[in-house]
Formats: structure tokens, C-alpha cells, sequence
């Protein structure tokens, strides 16, 4: 069975999608043979392709961008908050 997957993250700016898209890069290089995969940045969303052969195979590779895209996300609210105390400005969580 074929499956092709697409997400879309929105990210806060597009300074955050480049990051976002740079921290999950690495990760993509070693992609299955019978995948493909793509990602791209356009303005402050990152799109995400998967196709795979085996429907399994790409709700993994989803999956794990996911949890991925999530530590990004709790790191970066730490670090903004973290620099927005130093700065002594508020930062409101999203």
C-alpha cells in the first residue's frame, strides 16, 4: 500500500521555520530506500512530504519528525523565556 503524508508547521516567524527546518535536516538524511521525503520553508511554515511503499513506514518517519518538532518547540520556548528573563521582558507561553 502507498502512503503519502504532508505536514505543515506554522511557526512563530520565519527565522523559527529555518530553524525548525535546520534542526530537522540531519535527521532526514538516512531516509529508507523505498521512501522519499522532502521538506520545505516558505515564509513561517515548514512543509513536510512522505511517500513510502509501506504505510507504516512513513507514519514512522512522521511520527518521529513530530517528537522532534516538539522537543524543537519546548527548547525554544526555554530558551526565549530564558532570554527574555535575562532581558527582564515577559514572554507569554503559546
Amino acid at each position: 500500500m502507498n502512503s503519502k503524508f504532508v505536514l505543515v508547521v506554522r511557526c512563530r516567524d520565519a527565522s523559527t521555520a529555518k530553524s525548525l527546518a535546520a534542526v530537522l535536516s540531519p535527521d532526514n538524511k538516512a531516509v529508507p530506500s523505498d521512501q522519499l521525503f522532502s521538506m520545505k520553508v516558505l515564509s513561517k511554515s515548514v512543509t513536510l512530504r512522505v511517500e513510502s511503499e509501506r504505510a507504516r513506514s512513513g507514519f514512522n518517519t512522521v511520527r518521529s519528525v513530530l517528537k522532534d518538532a516538539a522537543l524543537f518547540r519546548e527548547i525554544w520556548l526555554i530558551s526565549s523565556e530564558k532570554g527574555a528573563s535575562e532581558r527582564g521582558d515577559s514572554v507569554a507561553r503559546r
